[in-house]
């Protein structure tokens, strides 16, 4: 299964950058195995208030941990660098400076699919930047990766 996410421009306001945000994750992960610079962030970085950042869920471990941008970024970079990640796009519910964004992601790695339903909540500040970023991860199969 391949990603099944609309493109952003098919969303406004805060959707759309959620939506795009998405995307723009998606493209670091896949460039993450040949190596990231200052440069690739940039596009993610115009969406995010990266001085008051927070994301809070579990992300490398089965603990809850809340991290600021560049831990944030450290993070993903290695994650990125062992797995390949797909998603398919649930639901999306826009209220103010909130944006709700419910995901199938499937992340492979060692000839393993691990499938998670996953719930992420954006808050945005009054410039519409990403200022917070709370993720429910709930796992409900392996396979081996097709």
């Amino acid at each position: 299964m391949a990603h099944e996410m609309p493109p952003a421009e098919q969303f406004t306001n805060l959707t759309r950058k959620v939506m795009e945000y998405s995307e723009m994750f998606a493209a670091i992960v896949e460039k993450a195995k040949t190596g990231l610079g200052n440069a690739d962030w940039a596009k993610i970085e115009s969406l995010v208030d990266t001085a008051n950042f927070q994301r809070v869920g579990q992300f490398l471990t089965d603990k809850v941990e809340t991290i600021d941008w560049p831990a944030y970024k450290g993070y993903i970079t290695q994650y990125a660098g062992y797995t390949s990640w797909e998603g398919t796009l649930r639901r999306i519910t826009e209220g103010p400076n909130t944006v709700i964004q419910e995901l199938e992601e499937r992340n492979t790695r060692d000839g393993v699919t691990d499938i998670a339903n996953t719930v992420m909540i954006y808050a945005f500040n009054k410039d519409a930047k990403l200022t917070h970023l709370d993720v429910y991860v709930a796992h409900i199969a392996k396979r081996p990766a097709a």
